[in-house]
């Protein structure tokens, strides 16, 4: 129960922030206080983005290569057709860097040691005592990549959790479908148009800069959409809306003041396993 509470809560803060970039933290911050060490958390957390990205993209790709040119003709000389890729493009590079930065200690050191350390040597910023962060900041870095080269070897798991990710995303573009379905629209012919438009409006709603994409999740909904629908459209959209973020929401937040925060994991025996971790780094 108390992982379905964890993803409703983590849904929340997705919703609320730009770029649904909250919930991943608030993970970080649950776990440690379940007992788990936060490079071990922040291990946990970005593995699941990374298969996540992953097959968010696997999906999107194989959208644009099935039908991408019935819908560049439904949008011609709308200039909404470049938005598509102007998305799959982002979050491929995404997912790419994320990739990297988990795996690649050469790009680690650009970033940190060759560009960030000389950034915060600039006047303008030696007033904030940045060193010292930095320092906390690298090794945690460091910390995680450790971590994360021990899951790599286990193809299984990793192929597994981007299994079931592709399973999550093509159920949510099928949402829209069975709404539309409620609704009384005839969809003969047009299940794989439908999941695609749907995955596409996903797609571009990743990379609007506002919490929960609101405005641009809207109006992409009602443009892709109203290809296919008129009358049901608008109340489609708002039916949509309500069930992937408004519900999100609501069930979120109770989700979140239900929680255990209690440090229960030692019934796992979780400390004691990183005792002995910790006596044979040192042998």
């Amino acid at each position: 129960m108390d992982c379905v509470r964890v993803n409703l809560a983590t849904q929340f803060f997705n919703a609320i922030t730009p770029f649904a970039s909250g919930g991943q933290p608030f993970q970080v911050v649950y776990f440690h206080s379940r007992g788990i060490k936060v490079k071990d958390s922040t291990s946990i957390v970005v593995m699941n983005f990374i298969t996540y990205s992953i097959a968010f993209v696997i999906v999107g790709l194989m959208c644009l290569i099935i039908k991408y040119s019935y819908f560049h003709v439904l949008l011609e000389g709308s200039g909404y057709r470049y938005l598509i890729l102007v998305g799959i493009s982002i979050n491929i590079i995404v997912t790419l860097f994320t990739i990297s930065l988990a795996f690649s200690k050469k790009l680690y050191y650009i970033l940190i040691e060759v560009l960030w350390k000389k950034i915060i040597r600039w006047p303008i910023l030696r007033r904030f005592h940045l060193d010292e962060k930095t320092s906390q900041f690298s090794k945690m870095i460091l910390d995680y990549q450790v971590k994360i080269s021990e899951l790599k070897q286990n193809w299984f798991l990793w192929f597994m959790t981007i299994l079931i990710h592709i399973i999550r995303v093509i159920i949510f573009a099928i949402i829209p479908l069975i709404i539309f379905q409620a609704l009384g629209e005839n969809l003969t012919g047009l299940w794989l148009n439908l999941i695609v438009a749907s995955m596409f409006v996903d797609i571009i709603m990743s990379y609007v800069p506002t919490p929960g994409a609101s405005g641009g999740a809207e109006g992409v909904f009602y443009l892709f959409f109203n290809l296919f629908f008129k009358t049901m459209v608008v109340p489609g959209l708002l039916l949509w809306r309500l069930i992937t973020y408004y519900l999100y929401i609501v069930a979120g937040f109770i989700a979140l003041v239900t929680l255990n925060y209690q440090n229960n994991l030692k019934d796992l025996n979780y400390d004691n396993v990183y005792d002995i971790e910790e006596e044979n780094s040192f042998e």
